[in-house]
């Protein structure tokens, strides 16, 4: 439980006129690393820290936390006007964030989705606060078994893609696991990598997620004038974001479910926003009844989404803090920043320098609130994209998917790999075939393949475990339900149809 004279030591280091200003400017900054295509949170958080060196220890755990919140929320204004995840943890959020745009509801889904982003961090946080200790153990008793279930329990959401043509989807996501299976595995073993350097790692993830979804996308858009009808007159309107904002409220079970699963994913270490978004989405879809609407521009899909992408900071940073394990790029930055502070997390962390922990998790809460002003300013002005004519967008978004995959690791492979995933994504998208399907398997199927391989290790090739273990049996249990569930709701329904 909370420790209140430590709490109030660490709310009393917050009383400083520069806490606001590196709330402010760390929000700033991260919305913006966020949204712009190949630069994620994490990424800015990386490229920041060096400017922290000089600065107090709270204003500079501050500042980066607020990086790592905005960048968590900046990936879905790109997502939603362009097509485009500004970082992996918004993927879900194109499913219905752009088909609201395609619709004329640009201002509308911007709003809900910094509601949800905001409600749904701040729900992260208080868990923190609240369970910071008893999650930290929890996530200790995930091993390889259990992590290789998240991993198919993650894929499982390929089931649910298509209300029709579910073999496409399948297809689709082998594909993805297949590529994401590339490159050298946890034994050293070198897979279809075709000698090329580059693809020693796998396939990376974001040059692979800028091609699918935003240069996919221009081939598209150059048989339109707008992006969406009526661009033209679709100005940038306040009060709609406001609406789209209370549109959000009419969502509480959905904000507070989704916000649970992305607490509990974030702590897994490996796993993450992405994770957390794509099950809370999939969740959502299977639970709701518009399920049909899903991906045709559902708020309530929105909702799920980013809900879960935010709390998932929450879930990230109770790990990090308590037991100094990164669940991410992004914690893994964190820790560092951590280290030239001179403080090492883990469980000394909690018995020497708890009020810091407090102050930094008291601070947190606050950025959520800030986030929704900061938010509506900087989404705002991100709107006016849709009235720019597509002669003008097309050449400018190009020439952003090239620098964000190249400047992932300053390589024109990146570019060229993120050109030849476009056209990839142009042909199944106008044959039917769902692109996520094929993110998620390059996401899932390298966490799948490695977990895999360790229980096999570790267990000497007794399969066995995963119904020996009872974490490890109720999610293969989930998962079973997930992918069977779908598909007597379909024949339920075909079957009914037919009585009429």
């Amino acid at each position: 439980m909370i420790d209140w004279t430590d709490f109030i030591r660490g709310v009393a280091t917050l009383f400083s006129w520069d806490i606001p200003l590196s709330i402010i400017l760390g929000l700033t900054l991260g919305v913006i690393f966020g949204a712009i295509p190949g630069l994620t949170g994490g990424m800015g958080i990386a490229i920041l820290t060096p400017f922290t060196f000089r600065l107090p220890l709270m204003p500079s755990l501050v500042f980066l936390t607020s990086v790592y919140t905005g960048g968590c929320f900046g990936g879905a204004i790109s997502a939603i006007l362009i097509n485009t995840p500004g970082s992996p943890a918004s993927v879900s959020t194109t499913l219905d964030g752009y088909p609201m745009t395609l619709k004329g509801l640009s201002n509308e889904a911007l709003g809900i989705s910094i509601a949800a982003s905001a409600i749904g961090g701040f729900i992260g946080m208080l868990f923190l606060l609240l369970i910071m200790k008893p999650l930290a153990n929890l996530a200790l008793r995930f091993g390889p078994p259990e992590m290789f279930m998240v991993a198919v329990f993650g894929l499982t959401i390929i089931s649910s893609l298509q209300e029709r043509g579910f073999a496409k989807g399948m297809l689709a996501g082998l594909f993805g696991m297949m590529l994401g299976t590339m490159g050298m595995s946890s034994t050293g073993a070198i897979r279809g990598g075709f000698n090329i350097m580059y693809l020693l790692d796998g396939i990376p993830v974001i040059p692979a997620l800028i091609g699918l979804f935003a240069f996919s996308e221009l081939f598209f858009l150059m048989e339109k004038e707008y992006i969406t009808e009526g661009g033209e007159i679709i100005k940038r309107d306040l009060k709609k974001m406001i609406k789209g904002f209370r549109t959000a409220l009419r969502y509480p079970f959905n904000i507070v479910r989704s916000s649970l699963i992305g607490i509990i994913i974030g702590a897994l270490p490996a796993a993450g926003a992405t994770v957390a978004n794509i099950v809370s989405y999939n969740e959502a879809k299977r639970l709701s009844r518009h399920s049909h609407t899903f991906g045709k521009g559902e708020p309530e899909g929105l909702v799920a989404a980013e809900s879960a992408n935010n709390s998932s900071e929450g879930g990230a940073m109770a790990t990090m803090l308590a037991l100094g394990i990164p669940g991410g790029q992004a914690t893994a930055v964190l820790i560092g920043a951590f280290m030239l502070q001179g403080l090492l997390p883990g469980p000394r962390l909690f018995h020497k320098h708890m009020h810091v922990i407090y102050g930094l998790i008291a601070a947190e809460l606050i950025e959520e609130i800030v986030l929704i002003a900061v938010g509506f300013v900087i989404a705002f002005y991100f709107a006016g994209i849709v009235t720019i004519p597509t002669r003008i967008l097309i050449p400018t978004i190009a020439m952003f998917c090239m620098v964000g995959s190249f400047a992932l690791r300053n390589a024109m492979f990146d570019a060229y790999l993120m050109f030849i995933f476009g056209l990839i994504g142009w042909i199944m998208r106008k044959h039917g075939y769902p692109v996520i399907a094929v993110v998620l398997g390059i996401i899932l199927g390298p966490i799948a393949d490695a977990e895999l391989i360790r229980t096999h290790q570790l267990f000497a090739g007794d399969l066995t475990v995963f119904f020996t273990r009872p974490i490890s049996l109720a999610l293969v249990i989930l998962s079973v339900m997930a992918v069977a569930l779908p598909y007597l709701l379909r024949r339920r329904k075909k079957g009914h149809t037919r009585e009429k």
